[in-house]
């Protein structure tokens, strides 16, 4: 992964003003405006990270090319204290039915778990020859490359919870039961943030465009993050577009749905993105979570399926910022519980596992298809198809009409594909106020983005790391 020294400038006089830095997207080769400096290149999803004045910058969302500019601002991930002391926590097995949970469960199947880094737990470790190391793109936005050697480990602590989630095997206090959902796939680990949880569009982007890179290796990608969508840019979203390419290049691509009620996270809005919504299940009975976000997209109504995500058990690194935080309760045997559609997705990644151990074949459009024909209706308008469940059979039914390739790409029959196409961020979202010194901040990717809707309040906060013991009972 080549990446242009950051003081390379593609011009010669430099306009002056704060430098600012944003992630652009273009065809053919990038236009060379006066100002702009290259800070790194993804080159397979076709796009690169650039720093310049914001003057320099508007020059360069108008060159020939050019198909989008978004800004890249840093996020900082955070969680809240649990105050939810009753709950007992729920196995992400639970209620799925089939062959989740079981010995083997998923083997063969590789599952790009793209967060923050996985550590070794008991459930999953790399000495089982389960959990891999891919790639680490945390440090793009500074201007190092992709980094592809090395054991990119979790000071976090969100992506290994999310990882044992889909593939964990059994541990102490789960009476033998396995912890994930795929117990036999294998998890390559795509670091995309820094040991304490920060990240960055273009830290997501690195990592989509390594993945997009090794698609004849990678099978499932997981993306337990959602942001609402920057208003101050221009053309093509860069993160839906990567979403697209890797999705296109054979790989299932599985996204939250946010925790923003009434509406759905970038890039789970994705026509073609698997999104995914939370639901609580306890005993046999499944409701939508009242934070799981919703929305019709064009004719598509998002989330395509529901997954247990309230309560879920999994393990964290002791270590790990969350683990260590004074709000954070830990369970007997070392457990903690998780709410959000971050716990949902990853659920959803196992489930897709075991159908393509089932089905090695299948391609993306066709586990989408599948797993909603077998969900089970909840007869709601936030559900989608319902709430997901085991499946090995191909759907054949009204799911699967664009299977055959007469439908559209996403395999949606409604969708309106031309009205996708033209709300991509339109000529009045370029306008001359547009990239100056607000643009960046609190209307971007800032607050609103990755913390309170995304990983915050409702996704590792009122529900999330409890207090009570994960008694016999349970």
């Amino acid at each position: 992964m080549a990446a242009a020294l950051l003081g390379a400038s593609l011009g010669a006089a430099c306009p002056s003003g704060p430098l600012v830095q944003a992630v652009v997207s273009y065809r053919g080769v990038l236009a060379q405006v006066a100002g702009v400096h290259v800070v790194a290149t993804l080159p397979t999803l076709h796009m690169s990270v650039v720093r310049g004045p914001a003057s320099a910058l508007r020059e360069l969302g108008r060159s020939v090319g050019v198909t989008g500019l978004a800004p890249d601002d840093a996020m900082q991930l955070t969680s809240r204290e649990d105050t939810d002391r009753g709950a007992r926590g729920v196995l992400a097995s639970a209620g799925l039915g089939g062959n989740a949970g079981q010995p083997g469960a998923g083997a063969g199947v590789r599952v790009a778990v793209i967060d923050t880094g996985v550590s070794d737990t008991a459930a999953l470790n790399r000495a089982s020859g389960r959990l891999v190391d891919g790639a680490d793109s945390s440090r793009v936005a500074d201007g190092r490359p992709v980094a592809t050697g090395g054991t990119f480990d979790d000071g976090y602590g969100h992506g290994t919870f999310m990882a044992d989630l889909v593939a964990g095997g059994p541990v102490e206090g789960t009476r033998g039961h396995a912890l994930g959902v795929a117990p036999g796939a294998t998890v390559v680990v795509v670091r995309v943030a820094k040991q304490d949880g920060t990240t960055s569009l273009s830290r997501v982007l690195g990592g989509l465009d390594w993945v997009a890179s090794h698609a004849s290796s990678v099978d499932i990608a997981n993306l337990s993050l959602s942001h609402e969508r920057p208003q101050d840019a221009f053309g093509a979203d860069p993160l839906t577009a990567a979403v697209e390419q890797v999705r296109d290049a054979g790989v299932t691509v599985v996204v939250s749905a946010g925790n923003t009620p009434g509406t759905v996270g970038d890039p789970g809005f994705d026509p073609k993105a698997l999104t995914v919504g939370a639901a609580k299940v306890d005993h046999g009975r499944a409701r939508v979570a009242g934070f799981s976000g919703s929305a019709d997209v064009y004719g598509v109504a998002k989330p395509e399926v529901v997954a247990s995500g309230v309560d879920v058990l999994s393990l964290l690194p002791p270590d790990s910022v969350i683990a260590q935080s004074p709000g954070t309760k830990h369970l007997d045997h070392g457990l903690f519980r998780g709410s959000g559609t971050s716990q949902s997705t990853a659920i959803v990644s196992g489930v897709a596992a075991l159908f393509l151990a089932d089905n090695p074949g299948a391609t993306p459009l066709q586990v989408k298809a599948s797993l909603r024909c077998a969900a089970r209706d909840l007869h709601g308008r936030r559900d989608g198809a319902g709430l997901v469940q085991a499946t090995s059979q191909v759907c054949a039914g009204t799911d699967g009409q664009a299977l055959d390739g007469s439908g559209d790409a996403s395999g949606e029959v409604d969708f309106n594909a031309n009205a996708w196409a033209a709300n991509a961020w339109a000529a009045n979202a370029w306008a001359a106020n547009a990239w100056a010194a607000n643009a960046w901040a609190a209307n971007a990717w800032a607050a609103n983005a990755w913390a309170a809707n995304a990983w915050a309040a409702n996704a590792w906060a009122a529900n999330a790391w409890a207090g009570t013991d994960w008694g016999t009972s349970s």
